[in-house]
């Protein structure tokens, strides 16, 4: 079998929250061959889709914790993840913002319901996705809301939690300048390397692994919302088909914030997937993107996920 690897232009990922679950890899010989394991998948009732996949790195490639940039030349190994099943909708995005600021937490950005909402209005009952949020934002929203669900927050700065998306220069802020808990449960961006393995959504020995849409290698009308069928606006997460992982959305609808850094700048970090305004060839699998930590768009948004902590060792 050919080994999995993240290429620059094909990074691996996938909405409420689905496990891709690479386990952490054993050390390999030299020269054996890569192979990957049996991999289980079920949605549990939580909403959380499990995915068990143990990767066995080829040769001597080195790993460079589930934080690996995607590269053309080396392979990227995943520990255990959950991600959600759908981008975060603005009435999530709300709750845990009015919750945060109350409890001490400085955003730098309200919010919008989709793109036509009004920046920090209440929600009105949509599943329309949040925009307008920058990656600063996105970095502390995460930590609010594994504070509020009692789960431990995974950015940390200057040794304590994150609670702040300051206006400092780009490059200079807190949250581009914090540090990774690996040992937490709570909330985070993806990296781009789980982003594209749930945005796959099948076996990287497949057929389906190469697709271009998610479930189709042609068009991705079944689950994307894209130019020809947007109307020019976001619409309602998980109103598309899902893909084999059973995640929704990474095709078009809103660009999701990555946690990796655009070509090693501190100042500029990865988005994924294509917008409900980009054409087809743009809400790929390996669509990709970039901007500045202290923008906003209107067709940009995030979804979140987790450290498998008790996954990680699972055979």
């Amino acid at each position: 079998m050919k080994r999995l690897t993240i290429l620059s232009i094909s990074a691996l990922f996938a909405a409420l929250f689905i496990t891709g679950c690479a386990s952490k890899p054993k050390a390999a010989a030299a020269d054996s061959k890569s192979e990957s394991k049996k991999r289980v998948i079920y949605v549990s009732e939580n909403g959380f889709s499990k995915n068990l996949f143990e990767i066995v790195t080829q040769g001597t490639a080195e790993r460079d914790s589930a934080f690996a940039k995607a590269s053309e030349a080396e392979p990227v190994d995943l520990m255990a993840f959950f991600i959600a099943q759908n981008e975060t909708t603005y009435a999530r995005w709300y709750e845990v913002y009015t919750w945060a600021v109350e409890k001490g937490y400085k955003f730098a950005n309200p919010g919008r319901e989709g793109n036509n909402g009004k920046d920090g209005a209440a929600p009105t009952g949509s599943d329309l996705p949040v925009t307008m949020i920058s990656w600063r934002d996105a970095l502390v929203w995460c930590n609010a809301a594994s504070e509020k669900d009692g789960l431990k927050p995974v950015y940390k700065y200057n040794g304590a939690v994150l609670k702040e998306a300051d206006s400092a220069k780009d490059g200079e802020g807190k949250a581009e300048n914090s540090i990774i808990d690996e040992t937490a449960n709570g909330y985070r961006l993806p990296t781009e390397a789980e982003w594209e393995f749930a945005a796959r959504g099948g076996d990287p020995v497949s057929e389906s692994w190469n697709n271009l849409f998610s479930v189709s290698n042609t068009s991705p009308d079944q689950v994307a919302w894209y130019t020809d069928n947007s109307n020019g606006t976001a619409h309602d997460v998980k109103t598309k088909a899902a893909n084999g992982f059973g995640v929704y959305d990474m095709n078009g609808n809103v660009w999701e914030w990555c946690y990796n850094a655009w070509a090693s700048s501190n100042q500029r970090r990865i988005m994924r997937g294509g917008s409900y305004r980009k054409p087809a060839e743009n809400v790929t699998v390996v669509a990709r993107d970039y901007a500045p930590v202290s923008r906003t768009y209107d067709d940009v948004g995030f979804r979140v996920v987790k450290f498998a902590l008790s996954m990680r060792d699972a055979k």
